[in-house]
């Protein structure tokens, strides 16, 4: 009987080890993905698609992707280069951050000032700030899918766009 509890006792306490590490990792995971999340929001700021070769998993997917735009990592460098020139003063503010799991939401604000048209609509010299809501899926330590929603409607009200 001693001998049955003891291998018991033995078992219970390195299962709780076990845990205790998966916990660990977790946590480590966690911090890791929502660092690695804050580099796509810095290329866009910074104006550095370099950054997003650092981050994006080679089949990464875009939704809703942009009409005509090439699939992978490649197809989001065009979108910053526009952005980024239509609105050079283009910043991207993160304002929370939460994870479960392989998945990072971000709520963030998009501030800038139209230098160039937009969407066909000309410049007429105003500054937008908008809300945006991005999900980040990773797959071996990379982003391998973003799901994103912009408030364009309250966006194209401050271009002027309606007047």
């Amino acid at each position: 009987m001693k001998t049955y509890l003891l291998t018991l006792l033995c078992f219970t306490a390195g299962s709780l080890v076990n845990a205790e590490d998966k916990s660990i990792n977790k946590n480590e995971d966690m911090n890791t993905y929502k660092k690695t999340v804050t580099l796509w929001y810095e290329a866009f700021t910074k104006k550095d698609p370099a950054l997003l070769d650092q981050i994006l998993h080679d089949d990464w997917v875009d939704i809703p992707g942009a009409p005509g735009t090439p699939l992978g990592p490649a197809g989001i460098k065009p979108l910053l280069a526009q952005l980024t020139s239509t609105f050079p003063d283009l910043k991207l503010t993160i304002e929370d951050i939460l994870q479960d799991g392989n998945k990072v939401v971000v709520r963030a604000r998009m501030a800038g000032t139209q230098k160039q048209p937009f969407m066909s609509f000309p410049s007429k010299n105003r500054k937008i700030d908008i809300q945006v809501v991005d999900i980040h899926e990773f797959k071996d330590g990379r982003i391998i899918r973003t799901w994103h929603t912009e408030d364009w409607m309250t966006g194209l009200r401050q271009l002027g766009v309606f007047e």
